[in-house]
């Protein structure tokens, strides 16, 4: 079982750190289109669309490494005043109660969305350019199919805090 835990937190660790050097396409989108704006006078056609789907890209795929190491905004005023078992108890439960529910939700309707984009084969409206969006789409369901998986590894995390006893 912990093999598989382990593979999952990997899996997450690749994408995350991955996803950290479309940084460096993002930098150089905007640096071009700046200077296109700056030098010639117009914008480009494609630095909007280009732009926020690297963004949007980046931001989602990283979800769930950033769930990984626990780095999400939380109000930590009443959860850090429990015990390390106490706290596991409450994961637990926002986890039943809130986050599976809420993937398979996401991952479900992004999925037929996706589904749906690609047997249109969807663009975007947004600019001139109307660049293809159904893989842009697609990126959405893979979001929720990896935090389900690394909300499954932290589940079973703390479901062994919980009858152990202990914490981290």
């Amino acid at each position: 079982m912990t093999r598989y835990l382990g593979w999952i937190d990997s899996l997450n660790e690749f994408i995350g750190k991955a996803v950290s050097w479309l940084f460096l396409a993002l930098t150089a989108s905007v640096v071009v289109d700046l200077t296109m704006r700056y030098f010639v006078g117009r914008t480009t056609v494609w630095a909007y669309d280009i732009n926020y789907m690297i963004y949007g890209t980046q931001f989602m795929l990283a979800g769930a490494y950033t769930m990984k190491y626990n780095a999400h905004v939380r109000v930590d005023v009443l959860y850090m005043k429990f015990s390390p078992r106490g706290r596991a108890v409450l994961e637990v439960i926002f986890y039943i109660c809130i986050m599976f529910p809420l993937c398979f939700f996401l991952f479900s309707s992004c999925w037929s969305d996706f589904v749906r984009a690609c047997s249109a084969r969807e663009i975007s409206i947004v600019t001139s350019w109307h660049p293809p969006v159904y893989h842009y789409k697609g990126v959405m369901p893979v979001t929720y199919a990896l935090l389900i998986l690394q909300s499954i590894v932290l589940f079973i995390r703390n479901i062994a805090i919980i009858w152990k006893g202990s914490g981290k």
